[in-house]
């Protein structure tokens, strides 16, 4: 045994990924997405920005907002197209990266593929999202 084994640094790694079939480039080929992971620390920040006081009864509680963490997931794992690109954003008439993301993946399957995407990339699967998302 050796402790080397878990000497590693964080790994950011960046995959291709075809969100649309709609989006070609001048020569009529699929654009590819490309979509990154993101470190523990990185995801802590995320998910600290997802609880909301919830009043229940006389009591207040904590509750995590599944959909809010997913939204910010995706603005910090799309890599291209940059949703935070000015002409992008000017072009769609939107300055919100996660509703410019909307509007590029109208499609509601298509939207949710992406998220799936995302989680799996960052090593979630699909049995701890479902649980994730009942919760």
């Amino acid at each position: 045994m050796s402790l080397e084994s878990f000497m590693l640094k964080d790994e950011v790694r960046e995959v291709e990924y075809v969100a649309s079939q709609r989006f070609k480039d001048k020569d009529g080929n699929i654009e590819k997405w490309k979509l990154k992971t993101i470190t523990a620390d990185e995801n802590d920040a995320i998910r600290k920005q997802c609880y909301k006081q919830v009043q229940v009864g006389k009591r207040m509680k904590q509750e995590f907002d599944t959909v809010k963490y997913l939204e910010l997931l995706a603005d910090q794992c799309v890599v291209y197209p940059d949703l935070h690109d000015v002409k992008l954003q000017d072009f769609y008439k939107e300055m919100d990266s996660i509703k410019l993301l909307k509007r590029h993946l109208l499609n509601p399957g298509e939207y949710d593929d992406l998220m799936q995407k995302i989680q799996e990339i960052n090593g979630y699967s699909l049995d701890e999202a479902i649980e994730e998302a009942k919760n």
